[in-house]
């Protein structure tokens, strides 16, 4: 049988994007700490995943933690109850298997004890590596694999081996007793039902990034191409002016540039590095890694259709069927020429309304699918 993704369990209580939003809202409190910040509102987090703030509040809520009236939430506060939720403030005992480069460099990063996880030693089927030292670690053979596990209770295993290899890795990590595997092989693995197992594609987010390059590198200007940029327009000035030329403002410059232009664009994205001296790549990354911005110009109109339950029983799925029909789009696209964009959006707690649909982040008021049929060909 297929061991579940730590996110995908059916048995968790927790619906499966607010687990995986958790992990997120933890990166970017840390960050607003680092900035001395103390206090966040929930429509502020809200923005970085372009969610309803009464999203961000159930997910809080989930979380076990409140926030306090017109302040909002303490940042080391709410920080905190995430790393007691998600268990980064116990130590959890884990082995790596595999020291090739991959998992020589992942057994040297330093954030895996920030995040409760401690490693207690290395192995290796290769003898040319077997006795070597790694760090702090002598490389042991897979020999000694039984040994370790028990005399240090390690509840996780990190794989970094080979792909032919890791299906019989797993095996045997499991039999030892083992119940979590985080697999760095590029293949998927089979473990009994009781195993987590997260797996971890590196290929396939590289194949992503590239794509975005090189669909980025299509559209250099002339200027770009003779290596010459145009200096940055005033609302970019006016941001660098209230920040420092530090990268921990990275994500903050990102925000606030959306903000001021509507999306983060290429020119953007080769003025930010500048300023921050960190190379255009490093702001695509910051740029792709938050759900919240944008890379493309926005629709001129912004369709915000809401699934939730009281808006989808009163006819919500009715309109998007008009959308589809109308316009020939679905969730999360957009019309060839750039004109509609759609999005499926969380409840917004307007459900006296019903069904609630919004363009431009105005408030549609809705008769019959029809009506709204006409009104997006008056758009059109």
């Amino acid at each position: 049988m297929n061991g579940r993704d730590p996110l995908e369990s059916a048995e968790h209580p927790i619906p499966e994007q607010t687990l995986r939003r958790i992990p997120l809202y933890h990166q970017i409190l840390a960050e607003m700490q680092a900035r001395s910040e103390a206090y966040v509102s929930s429509r502020h987090l809200a923005q970085f995943f372009r969610i309803d703030d009464t999203q961000v509040r159930k997910d809080v809520s989930l979380i076990g933690y409140k926030g306090k009236p017109k302040a909002g939430y303490s940042i080391l506060g709410l920080k905190k109850a995430i790393e007691e939720f998600l268990g980064i403030n116990y130590e959890n005992t884990a082995i790596l298997i595999g020291a090739g480069r991959l998992g020589s460099a992942l057994s040297q990063y330093p954030g895996l004890a920030e995040y409760g996880l401690r490693l207690v030693a290395i192995f290796d089927n290769d003898a040319a590596r077997t006795g070597t030292v790694l760090g702090t670690f002598t490389i042991l053979p897979m020999e000694s694999l039984q040994r370790v596990v028990r005399s240090f209770d390690v509840g996780i295993a990190i794989l970094c081996v080979p792909k032919d290899a890791a299906q019989s890795v797993a095996g045997r990590v499991v039999s030892l007793g083992i119940k979590a595997i985080w697999n760095f092989s590029p293949t998927q693995l089979t473990v009994p039902a009781d195993v987590i197992i997260r797996h971890e594609n590196i290929a396939l987010g590289l194949a992503i990034l590239s794509h975005y390059l090189k669909r980025r590198k299509k559209q250099d200007s002339s200027a770009s191409a003779a290596g010459v940029r145009e200096n940055p327009p005033q609302k970019l000035i006016d941001i660098f002016a209230r920040c420092q030329p530090k990268r921990e403002f990275l994500v903050q410059i990102l925000e606030e540039t959306q903000k001021a232009l509507g999306y983060i664009s290429r020119e953007s994205i080769g003025h930010i590095a500048d300023f921050l001296n960190i190379s255009p790549e490093r702001v695509v990354e910051a740029a792709a890694f938050y759900p919240l911005f944008r890379t493309e110009p926005p629709a001129r109109y912004r369709i915000a259709l809401c699934r939730g339950e009281t808006c989808s029983r009163k006819g919500s799925e009715d309109l998007r069927e008009v959308i589809g029909r109308e316009l020939h789009i679905a969730d999360g696209e957009t019309t060839a020429d750039g004109k509609f964009s759609l999005e499926m959006v969380p409840c917004r707690g307007l459900c006296a309304e019903a069904p609630t649909v919004s363009v431009n982040d105005r408030i549609i008021p809705v008769r019959s699918a029809e009506d709204f049929a006409s009104h997006l060909r008056t758009l059109a």
